[in-house]
């Protein structure tokens, strides 16, 4: 007896509809949450640290531009780009970088120039414990979306059984497609935090929380790293944040991120009847 054989169409859409309801929740929430590997607390961060941590490679470069201007180093922004003012003032390695940087500086400049540097910190993240190593990402990423791919199975089988009875199925496989877009959507933006790392995350926000407000200058850097650039909206340092905003990328948190996951006819009104137009 081949599989959904008694339903009506419409039956097996509203099925389908709730599964896949279920399937982003359990995709988004509840697999991470049960699933996400622990981590391990490690020592005290410092503000590129909380970039990666907070935001990733865009986050690391907003920081370390922010800082940099706000000390001097840097100047503008004039058509989108930051020029060079001081290249004396005492900063690491990678603002050592943006400051020998031989022509004004755009946000895709930083981002290409810092890329390394941003690894690094990554690779430093992943051995504290509060980054997922790629062996953990992959896994969570497939785990994540396990429940997508088998209502897709599902949704094929009735779909290619309706579709050789003749049945219209168009309305399931624009869900099929839906869900397939999820999926991908999912796997790509994965959550690369491991619980240790959400939990230090969380803290130090709360710690800092005053710094969202009103951050002095030699808070600024560690502010854009755990809230982003629009801290700096309402102070002296608010064109660092125009350029990001003029630049057209997500100043949003997350290191990722990202971010992602047939039956027969028969009788009692089988197939795929009312599946589509």
């Amino acid at each position: 007896m081949q599989l959904f054989s008694s339903w009506t169409g419409s039956d097996f859409l509203f099925f389908y509809i709730t599964l896949l309801g279920l399937s982003a929740v359990a995709a988004w929430w509840w697999i991470p949450a049960q699933l996400r590997p622990a981590g391990r607390h490690g020592d005290a961060l410092d503000a590129e640290d909380l970039a990666v941590l907070a935001g990733g490679r865009n986050r690391f470069a907003d920081s370390l531009l922010a800082d940099l201007f706000v000390r001097g180093g840097l100047v503008g922004p004039i058509a989108g780009k930051l020029e060079v003012a001081q290249r004396s003032i005492p900063v690491g390695p990678a603002g050592k970088v943006l400051l020998a940087y031989g022509a004004p500086i755009s946000l895709g400049d930083a981002h290409k120039v810092l890329a390394a540097h941003a690894e690094r910190v990554s690779a430093r993240l992943r051995r504290a414990g509060l980054l997922l190593r790629p062996d953990e990402l992959v896994r969570l990423r497939w785990l994540s979306i396990a429940p997508f791919i088998a209502l897709l199975l599902i949704g094929i089988y009735r779909q290619r059984a309706g579709s050789a009875l003749g049945e219209p199925t168009g309305y399931l496989v624009i869900l099929l497609l839906v869900t397939a877009g999820l999926a991908l959507v999912r796997f790509l933006n994965a959550d690369q935090r491991t619980r240790a790392g959400l939990a230090v995350l969380d803290a130090e926000r709360a710690r800092a929380s005053r710094m969202s407000r009103a951050p002095q200058p030699e808070e600024v850097a560690t502010a854009v790293a755990l809230f982003g650039t629009g801290v700096l909206v309402g102070t002296p340092w608010e064109p660092v944040h125009a350029m990001r905003q003029q630049g057209g990328n997500s100043d949003s948190g997350g290191s990722s991120d990202s971010s992602g996951d047939s039956d027969g006819g028969g009788d009692g009104g089988g197939g795929c009847g009312g599946c589509g137009g």
